[in-house]
């Protein structure tokens, strides 16, 4: 189930299209340009920065990617930063300031606790059971260690979806570019 590095190429090419309508990604990315190749480098950095803090995870078919971790894991890594800068470079300077702006208001207002932060979560349309797999492996994750998940989402439809798996929202933020709104959620380990 645990991703390992040599996986990354899936694990990318499930977030890169999954993750293509989605309005926080569009947020960073920008509406120009080749959006398949920035959003693929979102998905790299995201799924580097995940393996080094032993939380890329894919599904016994290989169909769905789920990058979840502990919010006080990872060490410092230059294949991380690497990955990062690779990123800031196919963004314009704008975008790399208005993804830095943003990021600090995440981080300002996000649960202080230890947690598992659950970042991405992607599945192929011909996925079959690869979400509840996923959603299962994290679930347990979280009552083995008796800590919450935290997550963010921009799509209305999702956060939907993660209040009838028992998360709920603790912070809205009404327009958190583009005219979306961000919603912060939390689900207890014992939900």
């Amino acid at each position: 189930m645990r991703a390992t590095a040599s996986e990354r190429q899936k694990a990318v090419e499930i977030i890169t299209t999954t993750f293509d309508q989605n309005p926080s990604v569009n947020i960073v990315i920008g509406p120009g340009g080749n959006r398949a190749r920035k959003i693929g480098r979102l998905a790299e950095y995201a799924f580097v920065k995940a393996i080094n803090r032993e939380g890329a995870y894919l599904s016994s078919n290989k169909k769905g990617a789920a990058l979840c971790f502990l919010s006080d894991s990872g060490k410092f890594s230059l294949r991380e930063v690497w990955f990062e800068m690779r990123l800031a470079m196919v963004l314009p300077l704008k975008r790399v300031l208005q993804t830095l702006k943003r990021e600090a208001y995440i981080k300002k207002h996000r649960f202080t606790g230890r947690h598992l932060y659950f970042w991405f979560l992607g599945v192929e349309k011909d996925g079959g059971q690869a979400v509840y797999e996923l959603k299962e492996h994290i679930f347990e994750i979280s009552r083995q260690e008796k800590l919450p998940i935290l997550l963010e989402t921009s799509v209305q439809r999702n956060m939907e979806v993660y209040e009838r798996f028992g998360f709920t929202v603790y912070h809205t933020w009404e327009d958190s570019g583009d005219g979306n709104a961000l919603w912060f959620m939390k689900r207890d380990w014992d939900a």
